[in-house]
């Protein structure tokens, strides 16, 4: 099950909280949810993805398809954290960095 919780508001971004697996009807879940905030005026949408323990192809696919949604409402979704299995993910996919997530990478 995927948990998603708006954290904090201000007029600069929203910062949501997700927690659990975000795969499946999860990933819908949060795509439904970042729907609401960008239909709400939300333009800029910051996630935390610190207690998503497990992200497969349609979880990716939530959150590039919420970032062009975001984008084309005139605003941003970035990721301010995420768990290792998550950061993994994006990196191996290459997403990591358009969706603003710290390199794990060293140099």
């Amino acid at each position: 099950m995927l948990e998603v919780t708006v954290t904090s508001s201000s007029p600069a971004s929203t910062l949501v909280t997700v927690s659990g697996e975000l795969a499946g009807p999860g990933a819908e879940r949060l795509l439904a949810r970042l729907d609401r905030l960008l239909d709400n005026g939300h333009r800029y949408v910051v996630l935390d993805l610190t207690g998503v323990k497990f992200c497969d192809s349609s979880g990716v696919s939530a959150l590039v398809r919420g970032h062009a949604r975001a984008s084309a409402a005139a605003g941003g979704l970035r990721l301010s954290a995420a768990s290792d299995q998550v950061t993994r993910v994006l990196e191996l996919s290459g997403l990591a960095r358009m969706l603003g997530l710290p390199s794990t990478v060293e140099a």
